[in-house]
């Protein structure tokens, strides 16, 4: 099964900032003796690429308009993009074949189907499912009162299966749970069967956000965070309250928000107070009090919490003991005991930093390599530098690395670069999308 949730997480953009803030009591000549020893490695690899033979690869282009949008999955590739000789913004969904066959030059890849799709709507979600579908999950323009939609297809033909009310995400159990989005009204929150739309359960709840918790493969709870600060864990099978948290008693008046990371619950309180619970049963494993926090969330075997002002502080999941800190206004991606990469917030082209985790400063700045979006199960992490007239150097991210590892030359790449199931696709220079397979 194949997911592609571009709701959590921060779109492709292109790789070239029209200006780049730099953190202060960053190195500049170190960084500058850094990057010339960089060009001339990769000036020396596309002059070998150039002088050699040309080889077979497996890679091909996809035509698309402006405005389109890429989705990679498992053994299809999809677009969405505005549908031609029309003017109120119908758009299609075209479904391709997955690349497979070596060749020397890009094969132009012809759309199995066409459908169209309602004008205006983002897609969030574009889903290969078992049974030869692909479903569908996307919300109305804003201030429109319209409803999400998710659609079911025929992966063969295009032919809608079913199509019911609600933001839907599928598992292997066979099943798609579904969420209206409830800001200030009341959601509903369902199961229906993946077969033919069938409903299994239905619950309503106060308005608020949810996040699904996965075990052995499959959701088995949906954890609630509502508006008025309590958390409810609910069965995926029933859709009955498991656990509950309540707000706290003794301190009604203060902010409290939720988020989850792996088997944890993690509440702030008061934008002081990070409280961990496990899931099963929500039993307090720990407390930990920090300056300012705002959001916990997942950076690699650690936890990030974000503070006011940009900063960041690294707990261990295991006991809420600080590991270290960041003043540096900046997302991590992913850290190691020694070291965190991180991405410049604010940032046109998502630059990138590796950061000192004794000191919490910049170790080096990347300078012009930008992240390649990438989903929440991917284990590799991947940037982009670009060559002008030639493409893009493709390399891989590590912190315990100090320099990026050079994998490829993506020739004729622009930008807005994203990876999914071995595959990386780019906007071509020439407007349409390029895909790629990533090397071992």
């Amino acid at each position: 099964m194949t997911l592609i949730d571009l709701g959590d997480l921060s779109g492709p953009t292109t790789t070239e900032p029209t200006a780049r803030r730099r953190p202060a009591g960053l190195r500049r000549r170190a960084a500058g003796r850094w990057w010339s020893i960089g060009l001339v490695t990769v000036a020396a690899l596309v002059a070998l690429a150039g002088a050699a033979p040309p080889g077979t690869r497996v890679h091909a282009t996809v035509p698309a308009a402006l405005g389109s949008e890429l989705f990679l999955a498992e053994e299809y590739i999809f677009t969405i993009t505005p549908a031609p000789r029309v003017t109120d913004g119908t758009q299609e969904l075209a479904a391709y074949p997955r690349p497979t066959r070596a060749t020397v030059a890009p094969r132009q890849l012809t759309a199995l189907w066409r459908i169209p799709v309602p004008p205006g709507h983002r897609f969030y979600r574009v889903e290969t499912v078992a049974g030869d579908g692909v479903l569908l999950a996307m919300v109305p323009p804003g201030n429109t009162g319209g409803d999400s939609q998710t659609v079911l297809l025929d992966v063969r033909t295009g032919q809608e299966r079913w199509r019911t009310v609600g933001f839907g995400t599928p598992d292997p159990s066979g099943r798609v749970l579904l969420q209206t989005f409830g800001f200030e009204e009341p959601m509903t929150l369902r199961a229906v069967d993946l077969a033919d739309g069938r409903e299994l359960w239905s619950t309503t709840s106060p308005p608020g956000w949810l996040q699904h918790h996965w075990r052995d493969g499959v959701i088995d709870a949906i954890v609630l965070s509502t508006n008025a600060g309590d958390v409810d864990v609910l069965d995926a099978t029933t859709g009955e309250v498991r656990h509950r948290l309540p707000r706290s008693a003794a301190h009604p008046s203060a902010y409290q928000q939720s988020s989850l990371v792996g088997d944890l619950v993690l509440v702030v309180s008061n934008s002081r107070v990070v409280t961990a619970y496990g899931i099963d049963g929500l039993v307090r494993r720990w407390q930990t009090t920090l300056p300012l926090a705002e959001q916990v969330t997942r950076c690699g075997e650690l936890l990030c919490v974000q503070a006011g002002g940009g900063g960041t502080h690294v707990l261990d999941p295991a006991t809420g003991a600080l590991r270290w800190r960041t003043d540096v206004d900046a997302e991590l991606l992913r850290v190691t005991g020694a070291r965190g990469l991180a991405q410049l917030r604010g940032s046109p082209g998502r630059e990138l930093v590796l950061l000192d985790s004794a000191t919490g400063a910049v170790l080096t700045d990347y300078a012009a390599w930008a992240s390649v979006a990438s989903y929440e199960q991917e284990q590799e992490l991947y940037g982009v530098h670009t060559i002008p007239e030639v493409g893009l150097v493709l390399a891989r991210l590590d912190p315990a690395q100090a320099q990026p590892r050079r994998l490829d030359v993506l020739a004729g790449a622009a930008g807005g670069c994203q990876s999914r199931d071995g595959l990386i696709g780019c906007r071509r220079h020439d407007g349409g999308f390029g895909v790629w397979q990533l090397p071992e």
